[in-house]
């Protein structure tokens, strides 16, 4: 941001990060569409279906998603000016008064919440979970205390898979769905951990437990190094237990195999660039992942079952 103050809109933008939501509820849509390549159209469902549905979806959930990142703006807003990852967000820049954005917040992620349980009660239930395990839980409870508030909080932005799954069934009994959960699960510590790595003097000088900070820039990447080999024996789960098929298990594999390479070679060059470019690679694997399954789905070429 500049010096001159952004227009409301852009405001209320910055306060729904974006990028973050956005990334999460593609995995939503990768939900829906995986759904009705492997059961919905045998099931009456059509394109259109499959159109209209990923679009509530990704509407809804961006609203819930979002409304609860301006929530966590608002909550925040007395570390982020010591940060300068930070410290130019909205509320700190004094662009917005605090109890706007909190108004802000609660409004659109209760509209989201609501259009997401138009199609299904199931995908609403979770998408509120979500929020309120985001906002009470992470952004309230855990960040402040615990150097594992990232391991447990990373629940609340796992589940729009599970989300997109049930709204395009109207049910949530299936693995494969919660198979995507678990990904997205053990994906969300060694992302949001290289780029604490990264920016690891912000979150001491700020008072935030990040475990770079607590235990050390070593264990953090020995922990980021063990959670991508647990990605792989999950890519690997996928096709056995999931039932997904001969494209994921060549690409999950290969995806998996080189982030967890990426990660160990961090633990050589201990090098805050290869923690960045980890980073940046986390989520072109979390992308490429999901669209992978999708492209799986719609072979539907099982190796198991």
């Amino acid at each position: 941001m500049n010096n001159e103050k952004p227009s409301l809109a852009k405001i209320y933008w910055i306060l729904m990060k974006p990028r973050v939501v956005l990334l999460l509820q593609a995995t939503a849509i990768c939900g829906v569409l995986i759904y009705d390549l492997r059961e919905g159209y045998d099931n009456g469902r059509n394109i259109m279906d499959s159109i209209t549905t990923s679009l509530i979806v990704l509407i809804g959930g961006s609203l819930a998603s979002g409304g609860s990142m301006a929530i966590n703006m608002w909550y925040e807003r007395d570390i982020d000016p010591l940060m300068k990852r930070t410290e130019k967000r909205p509320i700190p820049s004094g662009y917005i008064s605090p109890n706007h954005a909190l108004a802000f917040g609660i409004i659109i992620c209760l509209t989201g919440i609501a259009t997401v349980s138009f199609l299904s009660n199931e995908a609403g239930i979770i998408t509120a979970f979500s929020a309120f395990f985001y906002v009470f839980v992470y952004t309230m409870f855990l960040k402040r205390r615990t150097p594992h508030n990232i391991v447990i909080g990373g629940l609340a932005g796992s589940t729009p898979p599970a989300i997109g799954w049930s709204a395009a069934s109207g049910q949530i009994d299936s693995i494969l769905p919660w198979l995507m959960v678990l990904i997205i699960f053990m994906w969300t510590p060694p992302h949001f951990w290289s780029l604490t790595l990264s920016k690891r003097k912000d979150y001491g000088e700020a008072g935030v437990p990040m475990l770079p900070v607590v235990r050390g820039e070593d264990v953090t990447r020995n922990h980021i190094a063990g959670y991508t080999v647990i990605l792989i024996l999950i890519s690997l789960t996928m096709c056995i237990v999931g039932n997904a098929g001969i494209v994921f298990l060549l690409s999950g594999s290969l995806l998996s195999v080189y982030f967890s390479y990426l990660s160990f070679s961090l633990r050589k060059s201990k090098s805050e660039e290869d923690a960045w470019n980890l980073f940046k690679f986390s989520n072109i694997y979390l992308y490429s992942l999901f669209i992978s399954l999708v492209i799986d789905s719609g072979y539907n070429i099982e190796l198991f079952g």
